[in-house]
């Protein structure tokens, strides 16, 4: 059968109204076509055949997830449908997107923890990724396309975001795109901690340059024309920072300077 939409949208009905209302009003507007349960399934139809139709004829499966989908009985079937087809066709079909309670969904799907998943943040921004990972074009005009590469593992990952997110959203993003954690495993008693920061790779020299007791307040370093602009809150804005179009980022770790006993001995 042939495939008539991008996404096949999987949910918990008790997450419709808060969580996939809202997503697909933004999907619509990037021209992403999806299957809905409500505006697919017809009175007297076969739930388990409309099911099927539906996932065959879907390029992804969206996979929105909260402890309410937990044990639910067609949310779990259509994952387990999806997975397998991934797993013998050996194309990415399915994308895992945590609604809420991110602990207690991988606890219960720890399969998932193997796969790249994003957490939900706010509509717009699910929407714009979305967008970028079926080819359909951005909503919004002036968004920004970002690569960020990891120094200690080489990996790329590509965004495209508002100019509106802030510098902490930005690094939380790459952050789950690339893989690395917050926590390094050094075999001592307590986990070194770690934070993440976006160093434009113009700005590579000046980064290098500064004195450590320095870097650990940086959040982003940036060159905007022949100037150094150096991001100290992480609540700054792309707009307010100058960001341009296709910056290419390298992300370094430095030891987080909110390290303290207590929450060491949590991680441990």
């Amino acid at each position: 059968m042939d495939v008539t939409q991008d996404l096949f949208i999987s949910h918990a009905g008790a997450d419709k109204t808060r969580y996939i209302e809202p997503l697909s009003a933004r999907l619509a507007e990037h021209h992403i076509t999806f299957w809905l349960d409500n505006l697919e399934i017809s009175w007297g139809d076969s739930v388990p055949l409309r099911i099927n139709e539906g996932l065959r004829q879907s390029r992804f499966l969206l996979l929105c997830l909260s402890p309410r989908f937990l044990g639910r009985k067609w949310p779990e079937a259509e994952l387990g449908a999806a997975l397998a087809v991934q797993t013998e066709s050996g194309q990415r079909r399915v994308l895992p997107l945590i609604l809420e309670g991110k602990e207690q969904v991988l606890a219960e799907y720890p399969l998932l923890a193997g796969l790249s998943y994003r957490e939900y943040t706010e509509p717009d921004m699910v929407a714009n990724e979305l967008a970028a990972v079926i080819g359909k074009p951005s909503s919004d005009p002036f968004a920004l396309n970002v690569v960020v590469e990891s120094v200690h593992t080489g990996r790329l990952c590509n965004l495209r975001v508002a100019r509106s997110v802030s510098v902490r959203w930005l690094t939380d993003q790459a952050q789950r795109g690339l893989g690395v954690k917050e926590a390094a495993d050094t075999g001592a008693y307590m986990p070194f901690l770690v934070r993440w920061v976006l160093v434009d790779q113009r700005a590579e020299q000046d980064w290098s340059d500064l004195p450590r007791s320095e870097k650990r307040a940086v959040q982003a370093i940036i060159k905007v024309g022949d100037k150094i602009r150096t991001c100290l809150n992480e609540r700054d804005r792309l707009s307010d920072l100058g960001i341009d179009d296709g910056i290419v980022f390298h992300m370094y770790a430095i030891e987080d300077e909110r390290f303290n006993l207590a929450t060491a001995i949590t991680l441990a």
